[in-house]
């Protein structure tokens, strides 16, 4: 559910592009699935006017890329808050990405309505084809927080102050200069990446069947080649074309620069909204609808700088040269102190949290007319991930000492 208020906007369309420029008073996603009981308010606001922004978006395609975007998206927030945890943020990229392939079906089947010749149906867009929108990003945002429960039903959580967010990002091609999706990646072994592999579909059953089956044919092939004699060639006797050398394609790149200055990380734990003012202290920060009391014991003695690169590969529906998503990251002048119960916290947020197994959320959900993936054992790189930690000091202790008063 979202709730907007204060909003003003100014729509133009002219040569079939689309233009909106507008501001934002205020604004709330709330979740309201069974996981969302501890922690509705997904993301929400901390004044009055949190958002001016700016979205542009050319009409016509562009496949030979000589405009420098296709979608241009200019925002400026101010103390925002969002709450994380993987399985709401699982359910919302679906929910886009099933809207996005319905959008692509409807203007199919415009385009098809329009033609002389009108037949019965039409072509929906088939499944993993075309090239992702090169979406031109300029952001930011001051202040913003960042609340990391250890789980849906955890009161436990950890707070990091953003500090000031500052994103920008620019379109390349694997391997130019200032990228890190290399083509070679793709050819190297998941040990040697430290990546993850994914198969193109995790259908095992119908994989065995199909490799059984194969094999079954291979040997059925070899037996009437060794009884047809000499001087015939099995790739003449069946019509067999020789093999295409495909050239090696160079994906286009969407490369996001992030800097996050002035972050600080610290523990918290979840209250009610309904606590009485006697009992509120000045650093309770307010969330919705409930209320986050930070720790009296530090996590970072400093804070702290972030410099991510993040390219996501905007070929990956028809090309698998480089990982979907590469992230190549610096985290400088870190000196954290950390205890027993924070080393939970933070082994329970990355095991229940980010970790959590969920079941595919899209095995039930069939889009009109869409191909699923075909069952092939192609294996490709889906994440590259490479941190460099610089200057960096992790204490672990049994117990903080803290200092009285």
């Amino acid at each position: 559910k979202a709730t907007v208020l204060n909003y003003t906007s100014k729509i133009i369309l002219k040569d079939g592009n689309f233009e909106i420029e507008g501001q934002l008073g205020n604004f709330c996603i709330k979740d309201l699935t069974n996981y969302g009981i501890l922690y509705r308010d997904r993301f929400l606001c901390r004044g009055e006017q949190i958002l001016n922004f700016k979205i542009f978006k050319y009409g016509a395609e562009d496949e030979e890329l000589v405009r420098d975007f296709d979608i241009s998206v200019d925002l400026k927030m101010a103390a925002i808050t969002y709450v994380h945890t993987q399985r709401f943020f699982s359910l919302l990229m679906d929910f886009f990405t099933q809207f996005q392939q319905l959008q692509e079906t409807m203007n199919s089947f415009r385009v098809s309505s329009q033609r002389r010749n009108h037949s019965v149906g039409f072509k929906p867009p088939e499944h993993g084809t075309g090239r992702g929108s090169r979406i031109k990003l300029d952001v930011e945002a001051s202040s913003p927080l960042l609340v990391l429960p250890m789980s849906s039903s955890s009161t436990h959580v950890l707070m990091v102050d953003l500090g000031f967010l500052e994103i920008h990002n620019g379109f390349k091609f694997a391997g130019d200069e200032g990228t890190i999706s290399a083509s070679k990646l793709s050819t190297l072994k998941s040990g040697e990446l430290g990546g993850r592999r994914s198969r193109a579909q995790s259908g095992s059953r119908s994989s065995q069947r199909s490799r059984s089956s194969a094999r079954s044919m291979d040997r059925a092939s070899r037996r009437s080649a060794r009884s047809a004699g000499r001087g015939m060639s099995s790739d003449e006797d069946f019509n067999i074309p020789p093999l295409k050398i495909v050239p090696s394609h160079k994906c286009l790149l969407d490369v996001m620069n992030i800097s996050l200055r002035a972050m600080d990380l610290s523990g918290a734990e979840r209250l009610s909204a309904f606590t009485s003012e006697e009992e509120r202290q000045l650093s309770d920060v307010e969330v919705g609808s409930c209320l986050l009391r930070k720790q009296v014991k530090p996590l970072l003695k400093d804070k702290c700088e972030l410099k991510l690169q993040i390219e996501r590969n905007l070929d990956k529906g028809f090309s698998h040269n480089v990982p979907d998503l590469s992230i190549k990251g610096l985290l400088s002048k870190v000196h954290a102190v950390v205890d027993v119960e924070q080393y939970k916290l933070i082994r329970g947020f990355l095991a229940f949290n980010l970790g959590e197994p969920m079941d595919n959320l899209n095995e039930e959900i069939d889009i009109i007319g869409q191909t699923p993936p075909a069952d092939t054992e192609v294996l490709w790189t889906t994440t590259f991930m490479d941190i460099e930690l610089q200057n960096v000091t992790v204490d672990l202790v049994e117990q903080h000492c803290i200092l009285p008063d």
